[in-house]
């Protein structure tokens, strides 16, 4: 997951921007939907959010490593897992048959 870090990093226009490419949008959209995938799998809520939260904190950590700033890290790694947990959502609902869009 620390493909991304280096696109953050290498993408700077100034300190208070962030430019949202193409590539970086598809690795935050692939990476969310492996992370809800997994988290979709697991036996409960708890479980979910514990998942969630650490996977979170590994994107923002990894991010920092390849030299994004804080609220740039913090950024993308948000992106990233409210994506997943908005899929892992919809997943679950589908598995309850639930119709899409309303669980």
């Amino acid at each position: 997951m620390t493909a991304v870090l280096t696109i953050v990093s290498e993408r700077r226009v100034h300190s208070n921007a962030l430019i949202v490419t193409e590539d970086l949008t598809n690795k935050v959209v692939a990476w969310a939907i492996e992370i809800a995938s997994y988290a979709a799998q697991l036996p409960s809520k708890q479980a979910r959010d514990d998942y969630l939260r650490e996977r979170r904190r590994e994107l923002v950590t990894g991010a920092q490593a390849e030299d994004a700033t804080p609220r740039d890290a913090a950024i993308v790694a948000d992106a990233c897992v409210d994506a997943a947990r908005r899929i892992m959502t919809e997943l679950l609902a589908l598995r309850a048959g639930a119709p899409q869009g309303h669980a």
